[in-house]
């Protein structure tokens, strides 16, 4: 399960993927929740399911969820716009009869290169099951810039996380972005929250623009995220240089990748991939069937030892 910005992704191994809009998941109980779940991605059973939840930055292991602090974060109150859905989608495995892992984030507490730590957070639990993914077909090393509500880059190597730019450090998403001069001013001056100047500090509100869907502008906002991805990734290229991977695959993630990936290869001068909008649903049930199986990390990130006895490996 891929708690994303706009909805909650679910997959199967090898079978149906669905999304549930993090606003319908927010008026739904748990016994419906349970029962698309099961019903959208035509599954009988569920031998361990992977979850994804909020920043994940209260963690550093993958761990089962009923062992998880504070649904796994440091504080419930975090950066990002809070609807509901995912909470209740939490709620619901946490309160169904699966056995459910929890995904962490990578942060300042994570095993990343040193130099990283300079920033608290990296990147949040479903960017995990996207590396995952990308790492299962056949990638030890890469990049992945998830661009879409918020932007977050990556870096991979040798089959090991070693740094992140999450949202709030670097390129602005369509919807989100870090807080520029103007709105250091309007937060210093109390128009609004640090939160809210995070959250309504992406492409399309600097523009103007209340949605990329029928917008006027919406080639000029692309090609804005197409920049701003390019210079992040390009940012963690020098990282990944820096630790002796000269030339790592790079991958574009989130709904508008397809539509820019041409782009952001051209302003790199490199082939960049997109991946389709379920790769980190499907890349936390690959990560499931590895923990079944009795692997005790998933990329660098140790599994805690009190999962062996939620899984059937091991």
């Amino acid at each position: 399960m891929d708690h994303g910005t706009r909805a909650i992704r679910f997959s199967a191994l090898g079978g149906r993927s669905f999304q549930l809009p993090r606003e319908e998941a927010g008026s739904l109980s748990s016994d419906r929740i349970l029962e698309l779940v099961k019903q959208e991605i035509d599954v009988t059973r569920v031998d361990l399911a992977v979850l994804t939840y909020s920043m994940g930055d209260g963690l550093t292991k993958i761990v089962r969820i009923e062992d998880a602090p504070n649904r796994g974060l440091k504080q419930l109150d975090g950066a990002g716009i809070s609807i509901g859905g995912g909470t209740r989608v939490y709620e619901a495995l946490a309160s169904s009869s699966w056995p459910v892992l929890l995904l962490p984030g990578i942060h300042r507490g994570s095993d990343i290169d040193p130099r990283m730590k300079v920033f608290s957070h990296g990147m949040s639990p479903e960017k995990v099951g996207l590396a995952y993914s990308v790492y299962r077909r056949g990638n030890p090393s890469f990049i992945i810039s998830d661009a879409s509500s918020n932007t977050v880059t990556l870096g991979v190597i040798d089959g090991r996380i070693v740094g992140a730019i999450d949202a709030p450090i670097f390129a602005p998403g369509l919807l989100h972005g870090p807080l520029d001069v103007e709105a250091i001013r309007e937060v210093d001056s109390g128009k609004m929250t640090a939160n809210r100047a995070f959250t309504f500090g992406g492409i399309l509100r600097k523009m103007g623009i209340e949605s990329l869907d029928g917008a006027d502008r919406r080639g000029e906002a692309l090609e804005a995220l197409a920049l701003f991805a390019s210079m992040e990734i390009a940012a963690l290229m020098v990282l990944l240089r820096d630790l002796n991977e000269s030339c790592p695959p790079l991958f574009l993630a989130g709904s508008p990748a397809a539509e820019i990936s041409s782009r952001v290869s051209e302003l790199l001068g490199r082939e960049v991939k997109a991946l389709d909008n379920f790769a980190a649903a499907r890349g936390c049930a690959e990560i499931a069937s590895a923990v079944y199986e009795g692997a005790d990390e998933i990329l660098g990130i140790e599994v805690d030892s009190r999962v062996r006895g939620a899984n059937g490996g091991g």
